[in-house]
């Protein structure tokens, strides 16, 4: 697997995981005042992990020689 193919399969985990953000975003419409503290937490920690897709996938990209 090369760097960029690597790369690719981060940036790929960030969509998902941005979808994912969306989705309980759109849940907090609907939810249950008991419930917003929980998903609140939820959407800050799958945001974390979305950010460190994103900088995995651009440090693979530096190594590769590829910079945005």
């Amino acid at each position: 697997m090369t760097y960029k193919e690597w790369a690719e399969e981060y940036f790929e985990s960030a969509g998902k995981i941005k979808e994912k953000i969306a989705e309980l975003k759109n849940s907090l419409i609907t939810a249950p005042a008991e419930q917003l503290k929980e998903i609140h937490l939820r959407i800050g920690g799958l945001y974390q992990m979305y950010l460190d897709c994103m900088h995995t996938g651009d440090d693979l990209l530096k190594r590769k020689g590829i910079v945005f």
